[in-house]
């Protein structure tokens, strides 16, 4: 009897240094998958990009953040990017993928609609806003007017500049909706957990050109 209680007090410690330390281990995970996954992105040039965007892809409804039992099944995803985007301010650098699925929004943003090229239209994108301070969409809502957001298919660079951030409610359409101009969207939580609205940060198209590598160095 000694015996049993000594191994269920064992159990009863490991299951609570797992709940302890989980979301740092998730966080982690992810942080270092995403980094990977960008170093894929090093490698690939604008016509395996072009070629992943012919595909077809899966669509989900996501609208909770990721479990530790998502983080596990991702741990073999290796993902068809379409392009990458990056944000000087926050130093984000992530991969775009051309649908949202729950495995495509745990390693990056997603395209909320269908695209045949980038540069044109309203250009919406969406993305986890983890705990994580520089995880996925986390510092997004920390932009500011005159922010610059750069997306690439490695042919191009299209540079944008934030104009406008806004709460919405959770189904609000209107803002993927076109307006006319060339411009971004991008899409997260309010808050990181238990989220009841959505941010979204719009951004104007002011330039586009030739891609070189050295454009990530931009500050």
């Amino acid at each position: 009897m000694k015996q049993f209680k000594f191994f269920l007090a064992i159990i009863v410690l490991m299951l609570g240094l797992v709940l302890t330390f989980s979301p740092f281990l998730k966080n982690m995970i992810l942080d270092k998958k995403v980094h990977s996954l960008m170093e894929q992105i090093d490698t690939m040039d604008n016509v395996a990009l072009e070629g992943n965007r012919k595909k077809v892809e899966a669509v989900e409804e996501v609208n909770e953040l990721p479990s530790e039992l998502d983080v596990l099944k991702g741990l073999s995803y290796k993902g068809e990017p379409v392009a990458f985007m990056y944000i000087p301010s926050t130093g984000l650098k992530l991969p775009i993928y051309k649908t949202v699925t729950k495995q495509n929004l745990l390693h990056g943003a997603g395209e909320m609609k269908e695209y045949d090229k980038l540069g044109k239209g309203n250009y919406v994108l969406a993305g986890h806003r983890m705990k994580k301070k520089g995880l996925l969409f986390h510092d997004v809502v920390r932009l500011n007017n005159g922010d610059k957001v750069y997306v690439t298919d490695k042919k191009k660079i299209y540079e944008y500049q934030v104009v406008h951030k806004q709460i919405i409610k959770e189904n609000e359409t209107t803002i993927m909706e076109e307006n006319g101009k060339d411009e971004i969207t991008l899409i997260t939580c309010d808050i990181p957990s238990e989220p009841e609205n959505r941010v979204a940060v719009s951004g104007d198209l002011i330039n586009s050109f030739p891609f070189n590598e050295d454009f990530k160095n931009i500050e």
